[in-house]
C-alpha cells in the first residue's frame, strides 16, 4: 500500500437474484475504490458473514423472500447509534418504505433501475465515513 492510500474497504453484498449480485459486485470490484467485495444470496447467509468477517459496509436489497427488512434491523439493532453503514440497494420505488429503512437504520436506499455503479460506490463511501465518525465521537 503507498504513502496516503486507504485500505481496501469489504463490502457485503445481499441480494438473491444471482444476476444482480454479479452485476453490482463486479462494478464494485472495478470501481476507483476497489472494495473487496463478499456475497450472500439470503439474509440469513449475509448476517452470517457478517457475523463472522471484517465488513465495512452491507448492500442490502429488500425484496427478497426473507425480508430484507428484517436484515436490516438484525444487522442495526441500535438506530440511534448504528454500527454499520447500511445501504439498501433495491428495485422497490414506494417512499413510504424506502423511509422507514432509513428510519430503521439505512444510511441510504439506492433505487437499481434508477442509479449508476459509480452512485453506488460514491455512496458506500459516504455511508462508511458516516458511521465511522459517529462511532469515534
Amino acid at each position: 500500500m503507498s504513502a496516503g492510500s486507504s485500505p481496501v474497504m469489504t463490502v457485503l453484498l445481499i441480494d438473491d437474484e444471482e444476476a444482480h449480485r454479479k452485476y453490482w459486485s463486479d462494478a464494485l470490484r472495478n470501481s476507483p475504490f476497489h472494495y473487496s467485495v463478499l456475497e450472500a444470496e439470503t439474509g440469513e447467509a449475509g448476517f452470517h458473514l457478517y457475523q463472522h468477517q471484517q465488513v465495512d459496509c452491507v448492500v442490502l436489497d429488500l425484496d427478497m423472500p426473507e425480508s430484507g427488512l428484517f436484515t436490516l434491523l438484525r444487522l442495526v439493532p441500535d438506530w440511534e447509534r448504528p454500527q454499520i453503514a447500511v445501504v439498501v440497494l433495491t428495485k422497490l420505488m414506494q417512499a413510504p418504505l424506502l423511509e422507514l429503512m432509513k428510519k430503521y437504520g439505512a444510511y441510504a436506499c439506492v433505487i437499481k433501475q434508477l442509479s449508476s455503479t459509480e452512485d453506488l460506490a460514491n455512496i458506500i463511501q459516504q455511508a462508511v465515513t458516516s458511521i465511522r465518525s459517529a462511532r469515534d465521537r
